[in-house]
């Protein structure tokens, strides 16, 4: 069974958050899930998730956000022990929930995780 990831805990994805930058995002994870890669993870700030993004400029929304739209976060295994996966939702549909971006508050800094 995934791991339960709590309504409180920030989404974070990097790039422009456009649909078809999540269209192009879209990948299966090797567990089977079926969605975009992005940062999550309760009790972690958005500078302490975004440390793991490589892009400039990124999207955030909560775990919170994601169901009401019919989509879930599941934790998935990645370069951080923050990784999660979101899916379940159109290309426009996360578009909405990642927009407008912000710039990333961390410019390379220490990575949390592992």
């Amino acid at each position: 069974m995934a791991e339960r990831i709590s309504d409180d805990a920030l989404v974070v994805r990097g790039g422009r958050n456009q649909p078809v930058d999540l269209e192009r995002g879209t990948g299966t994870h090797p567990s089977g899930t079926t969605g975009v890669p992005v940062e999550c993870a309760s009790g972690l700030t958005v500078e302490q998730l975004s440390a793991f993004i490589p892009h400039g400029q990124i999207g955030v929304t909560t775990v919170a956000a994601v169901p009401s739209m019919g989509g879930d976060v599941i934790r998935t295994s990645g370069r951080s022990r923050s990784r999660a996966t979101l899916t379940g939702l159109t290309p426009e549909e996360m578009s909405s929930l990642l927009s407008p971006t912000v710039r990333k508050p961390t410019k390379g800094g220490s990575r949390f995780g592992g």
